[in-house]
């Protein structure tokens, strides 16, 4: 049901367009169509009869000169009959001398026309007079559109007259207005046409954006939805870009699934632990004192434990956090940090018996002085605790215009095949000795994180038994752009 709705809705929308932009495009159509076949009938007729006007002012002409008004009558009355309208004799005052309808005899005439001939000297002239008569039909009063056209009779060189003929409009009007009615069915009929076509038009249109929205919808309720792509138009793109959402979707919800579930075990280990030496304690009658020393000294390691993951997790969130925001990033002295740091594990090291060294320059990037921190105690932590004789190096310097921070050890080395896992999320290469040095499997993946934060990456070197090195690349802080390189 909502899917027949909204696809009703596209589609109403797409033809109520299409109409509206027939509709408008007819009506300009119609408008400048009118105007042009009006004018071209309009003029055609003036020029017409303006031609006529003139030749019945030089056959008047010798009439005129003889003053034979019967004679004058009697022409003026067939031409009128011939020119289909009202013909008037004027003297040169504008004074009707005889009229076709003996209606206006002895009328002054001071229209724009008979001036432009008796006083303008024009050949010829004419114009639009809005005049009111008796409708044929009904006996009611109309008005109609009329032309006078003028024109001078001249008798041996002089001006005696002028001669004004009438003719109606109402014929062009008529024209005209048939004319549009055959334009008016036609358009009517193109819109029919139109408003069913680009109703199938739009079912073509809409039907993958209906898909798009079935696809968007049954995603929200599962997974593993994908839609299926047809040609290179926006359409395929947003369904491209629907497919990628989806798959998105799937990762984020896998990594999520993952992380809940490496999370829930290695909560869930010590707390076992703990329930299980508890127990132990509990159902002893007589408990050994010593021994009740080293059950409550194992539980305290496990509350340490589990104090570090949640720690490491609430990080996490932090780092998370900071990605779809901004960070609060000023300029820091990377040497600087990491002398802090390398100065408050040197116990760590001579307790183990390593040689811990430190070889920096002064470099500067951008960024979080605790989260920059964070990332040299992870990696010198590290290297401390997974070598067990030998040494740690950690450099800070400046190579191809990038921040370093390279930690280096002699210890046991990480397997090939386990080096592209190194920076998941609980994540361990030996898990017994990561256990039993306290590792929680994020402190890689958080060094990673907070270092991706900063616009740098993580670059690993390792080989079993060998040892790792682990650098931090970071882009230079403004203060060191365009520097020169540092060895």
């Amino acid at each position: 049901m909502q899917s027949n709705k909204s696809r009703g809705s596209i589609r109403g929308r797409m033809v109520a367009v299409y109409l509206i932009v027939t509709t408008v495009a007819l009506l300009a159509i119609a408008y400048v169509t009118s105007g042009l076949v009006e004018s071209f009938l309009v003029n055609q007729r003036t020029e017409t009869q303006s031609e006529e006007t003139v030749r019945l002012a030089f056959e008047l002409a010798p009439e005129m000169g003889t003053e034979n008004t019967e004679n004058v009558y009697q022409l003026i009355s067939e031409r009128a009959q011939t020119m289909n309208g009202r013909i008037l004799v004027l003297d040169t005052d504008a004074v009707v001398l005889v009229d076709s309808a003996s209606y206006q005899n002895g009328f002054h005439l001071p229209y724009r026309e008979v001036r432009d001939v008796l006083i303008g000297a024009k050949q010829s002239s004419y114009g639009f007079h809005r005049i009111t008569r008796d409708d044929a039909e009904t006996g009611a009063e109309a008005s109609y559109w009329a032309v006078y056209y003028t024109a001078p009779i001249v008798h041996d060189g002089l001006y005696v007259g002028a001669v004004l003929f009438s003719s109606m409009l109402q014929d062009v009007e008529d024209s005209v207005r048939d004319i549009m009615m055959q334009i008016s069915m036609t358009f009517l009929l193109v819109m029919i046409v139109m408003a069913v076509l680009s109703f199938g038009m739009s079912g073509i249109v809409a039907k993958p954006i209906v898909e798009l929205t079935n696809a968007i919808r049954r995603m929200s309720k599962k997974g593993g939805v994908r839609v299926e792509i047809k040609g290179t138009d926006e359409t395929a793109e947003l369904g491209r870009a629907i497919n990628r959402m989806s798959e998105q979707i799937e990762a984020h919800d896998r990594v999520r699934d993952e992380f809940v579930s490496n999370a829930s075990h290695e909560l869930k280990t010590p707390l076992a632990t703990m329930k299980v030496l508890s127990e132990t304690i509990l159902y002893e009658e007589h408990p050994d004192p010593a021994m009740m020393k080293e059950f409550f000294q194992d539980v305290n390691h496990e509350v340490d434990r589990l104090s570090r993951v949640i720690t490491d997790l609430l990080r996490l969130v932090k780092i998370d956090e900071t990605e779809s925001g901004e960070l609060a990033a000023v300029p820091v002295r990377l040497d600087a940090v990491t002398e802090r740091v390398v100065k408050r594990l040197m116990p760590l090291a001579d307790k183990k018996g390593i040689k811990l060294h430190a070889s920096t320059r002064e470099v500067t990037v951008m960024g979080e002085d605790l989260r920059l921190e964070q990332v040299a105690i992870n990696l010198i932590e590290n290297a401390i605790k997974y070598t067990d004789e030998g040494s740690v190096s950690v450099y800070v310097a400046v190579e191809n215009k990038e921040a370093l921070l390279r930690v280096k050890d002699t210890g046991i080395g990480i397997p090939e095949e386990a080096q592209a896992h190194l920076f998941e999320r609980f994540y361990r290469v030996d898990k017994a000795r990561s256990r039993g040095t306290g590792g929680t499997g994020l402190g890689l993946s958080i060094v990673e994180k907070i270092v991706a934060v900063h616009g740098g990456y993580m670059e690993v070197e390792s080989e079993a038994g060998k040892g790792s090195t682990f650098t931090a690349h970071f882009p230079l802080g403004s203060t060191q752009m365009g520097g020169g390189e540092e060895a």
